[in-house]
């Protein structure tokens, strides 16, 4: 009896810069080579780089998203529009309830079952950035498109990989830095006053503030 393959893909969206530079390209492969070992998919990274050759060839007015999904078998797509800008400091919402584990909040894919509520709250409410999630014992995790980091302490911490959560190319780029440590953190050590930020690949590090 044949395994049945995923109905999903691998995906990693990336800034492609105006120059044509695809920012922290290493890192996003690295994740993406990883978790195609891990969930089976097949990886072949000249094929990969072949596919992402024509975005980088060229100049742009702006920079932009460049998506690129993996298929089970290894077929690969790209999508790429301009990205708009993005003003700060970012609003935050902290999700009601406690996110639950599964299987995927590891891996980038485009199985976004897990998110609908708070994706469902962001089309709702323009205003707001991302949605904040803890997991079943208080303690953040992610966003539904973001990390996130409090300033405690004298530094920058957010929560480590080792919980339910996709680590993202940004956070990872931060921590090789220097400029940031893992620490678990609870909900309710947020107050109105906390110095928060949060990162993704296409945005970078932003000022955010929860309400």
């Amino acid at each position: 009896m044949h395994k049945r393959s995923p109905d999903f893909c691998l995906i990693e969206t990336m800034r492609l810069e105006r120059t044509g530079q695809v920012l922290r390209l290493a890192l996003h492969l690295q994740r993406l080579r990883r978790s195609a070992q891990q969930l089976g998919f097949s990886y072949e990274h000249k094929a990969i780089l072949q596919a992402l050759a024509p975005s980088m060839r060229r100049r742009y007015h702006s920079a932009q998203r460049l998506r690129l999904s993996l298929a089970y078998n290894g077929a690969i797509s790209i999508q790429q529009a301009p990205l708009t800008p993005t003003a700060t400091p970012v609003l935050l919402h902290l999700s009601p309830f406690s996110a639950q584990p599964q299987p995927l909040l590891r891996h980038k894919t485009d199985a976004r079952h897990h998110w609908h509520t708070g994706e469902q709250f962001l089309a709702q409410h323009p205003n707001y950035f991302d949605v904040i999630y803890y997991d079943q014992h208080g303690y953040l995790t992610e966003g539904t498109r973001t990390n996130i980091y409090l300033w405690t302490n004298g530094q920058w911490v957010t929560p480590p990989a080792t919980q339910d959560l996709l680590a993202g190319v940004q956070r990872q780029y931060l921590i090789n830095k220097g400029w940031v440590q893992e620490q678990p953190i609870h909900y309710q050590q947020l107050l109105p006053s906390s110095r928060l930020r949060v990162s993704n690949a296409l945005r970078g590090w932003l000022d955010a503030t929860l309400y």
